[in-house]
């Protein structure tokens, strides 16, 4: 388990990164219940309803009134659909990401000490998707058209290991699981991990497509002359994906927008467009949903249109499972 401190986390809302107006980010998610109990019970029941809600806390931030600062973001936003990103491990690449896209309101308190500076209190309660994906691209200024300097790897989102019980000897080989339902669906890529005594061994690499056979049993296209035993697979791909666009800063120099492109790879080398965004000219923020499956690697672009120079943007982008 890491340990983060308070310059780890961040704040984005609708593309104002209002991380260094913040003092305390409080993150509370909450499971919904229903009474359920009748006319002359003894106890009080409950069931949950399957409803979350999520309460975003920040507290304590130095009330700062300049252009796309926290007044901006966040005062007198009444009930608003909002573009929220928010993180504890650091916006760069690589770490976690919180993705919300819903409605919002919210309670705002600004508060005046004779000793100190005035401080801007919010509080709200988020009507949204907990989507927790992965950085992209992180809070870096861009300028003229590019490529992100590294690939992301979707191996490093907060998944969970399952167990394998045996590889068969066939091609394609059959991999059984430890439990009972694999809950896998054909195409999902797989990274197999300690593996023992199959040949070819089928640890690290890229990952597998999977083709599920049974509820515990699934294939993947390898010629195993020599079964295995034990080890872990894990997901590495995406079923369909929704990227988040933030612009917290853009200087256009003449150009007419930026247009960011969220590309993927299975193999880290070739790449393709899984999502555009919109070209962009000013601070915002956009989502985009791909129906499609994402493969393990990512990476962005950034194309500027038209005509200018001194060019300048922040593209965060994040992507998570839909």
């Amino acid at each position: 388990m890491s340990v983060y401190g308070p310059p780890s986390a961040f704040l984005l809302v609708g593309g104002r990164n209002i991380s260094s107006d913040t003092f305390v980010l409080d993150e509370t998610l909450e499971n919904l219940f229903e009474e359920t109990h009748g006319l002359g019970d003894s106890w009080e029941e409950q069931l949950p309803v399957g409803i979350g809600r999520i309460l975003l806390e920040a507290t304590g931030g130095i009330y700062n009134d300049a252009t796309d600062r926290i007044v901006d973001a966040l005062q007198e936003k009444g009930e608003t659909k909002q573009l929220v990103a928010y993180g504890f491990s650091g916006p760069t690449e690589d770490k976690d990401v919180v993705l919300l896209d819903g409605t919002y309101a919210a309670t705002w308190k600004r508060m005046a000490s004779r000793t100190g500076l005035t401080k801007a209190h919010a509080t709200h309660m988020i009507n949204s998707q907990y989507r927790r994906g992965l950085i992209i691209h992180g809070l870096t200024a861009e300028g003229a058209d590019g490529t992100s300097a590294a690939s992301v790897d979707l191996n490093n989102l907060n998944r969970p290991d399952y167990g394998i019980t045996s590889s068969s000897v066939a091609s394609p080989t059959v991999i059984t699981t430890d439990a009972a339902e694999h809950n896998l669906t054909t195409g999902d890529v797989v990274l197999i991990q300690n593996h023992a005594g199959a040949t070819p061994a089928l640890n690290g690499g890229n990952g597998y497509p999977v083709t599920v056979t049974g509820l515990n049993t699934f294939t993947i296209v390898e010629n195993v002359t020599v079964g295995g035993t034990g080890g872990t697979y894990k997901v590495v791909s995406l079923r369909g994906a929704e990227g988040h666009l933030h612009i917290p800063a853009i200087t256009l120099g003449g150009w007419t927008d930026v247009v960011v492109t969220i590309e993927d790879s299975a193999d880290d080398a070739t790449f393709a467009n899984y999502i555009t965004f919109a070209g962009a000219s000013a601070v915002g923020a956009e989502k985009v949903i791909e129906a499609t499956v994402c493969n393990r690697f990512l990476q962005i672009t950034w194309t500027w249109t038209g005509a200018g120079s001194g060019e300048s943007v922040i593209p965060f982008v994040g992507i998570a499972e839909t």
